[in-house]
């Protein structure tokens, strides 16, 4: 199975078009549409609130330089009206997942489900190795469940994140091999949480009292710290000395404990 980071790069730029819809690549002129979507209270009512400054000025930065980006544009007026997004699911690694936001003025006439499903399809048809998608809602907002619902999503899983209950959902196909599937999926990500449990009792104390911002620490913590920076992603090890020349301690970017091997060149997260 390809990374879905490397599927997108095979078969993007792309540009999707439905009866009502043209979806195309974000560009810099959607920049306007990027604030409304990220700063608008009722669009963002499930999805964390309106965001910050500095979120926005880097959404504006990035979309148009990442595949898997499209801006939803309505093609009886050519007005821009929405984004969906594919990219790797954070949760469970070689999943894919969907991502959208509309207007409030675009709500209650389909023009979500319309753009959600061509997004579907297209990964589907387009990066058949890509992995399997995904898309996670929070358990309060019925109308993005029965949009997924019904463009034939199944949900899958249910858990806790953000302070939130929230619904996974995949595309409905083989019954037997989309359970079969999400069981190795899920069991992964239980799996990873047990191995940051067990990073962190490992940790040594000095690795336990880092703080999550490690910007904070002075020269002479530091100086204190291994100088490596191991793994693919450059993670910060949590030990001062003796560990092994392959077991690492750490933090992900979200101050998470993880463990990680680096012999053969491959990360265990």
């Amino acid at each position: 199975m390809t990374s879905v980071d490397d599927a997108l790069r095979l078969v993007w730029p792309a540009e999707l078009r439905t009866d009502r819809l043209h979806l195309r690549p974000v560009t810099t002129d959607d920049s306007p549409l990027v604030r409304q979507l990220l700063t608008d209270a009722t669009v963002r009512a499930h999805l964390g609130g309106p965001a910050s400054e500095e979120r926005v000025a880097a959404r504006q930065t990035t979309y148009p330089t990442t595949a898997g980006a499209w801006t939803v544009v309505r093609a009886a007026d050519d007005q821009p009206v929405g984004l969906v997004t594919i990219g790797p699911d954070h949760r469970c690694e070689g999943a894919a997942e969907i991502s959208y936001q509309l207007l409030p003025s675009a709500w209650g006439k389909g023009l979500g489900r319309e753009a959600v499903a061509a997004a579907v399809s297209w990964w589907t048809e387009a990066a058949p190795k890509g992995g399997p998608m995904v898309a996670v809602t929070q358990a309060a907002n019925a109308g993005s469940r029965r949009l997924l619902e019904s463009i034939g999503m199944t949900l899958v899983d249910e858990f806790e994140e953000y302070g939130q209950p929230q619904c996974l959902y995949t595309p409905a196909g083989d019954q037997e091999d989309t359970d079969l599937r999400w069981a190795r999926l899920i069991a992964e990500r239980v799996d990873t949480a047990e191995r940051r449990r067990g990073a962190q009792a490992r940790a040594t104390a000095m690795g336990q009292e880092l703080p999550d911002n490690l910007t904070a620490l002075s020269d002479g913590d530091l100086a204190q710290l291994c100088p490596d920076r191991h793994g693919a992603y450059g993670r910060i090890c949590a030990r001062t000395a003796g560990h092994l020349p392959d077991l690492h301690l750490g933090r992900a970017p979200d101050g998470a404990w993880i463990a990680w091997l680096t012999s053969d060149g491959l990360e265990d997260t």
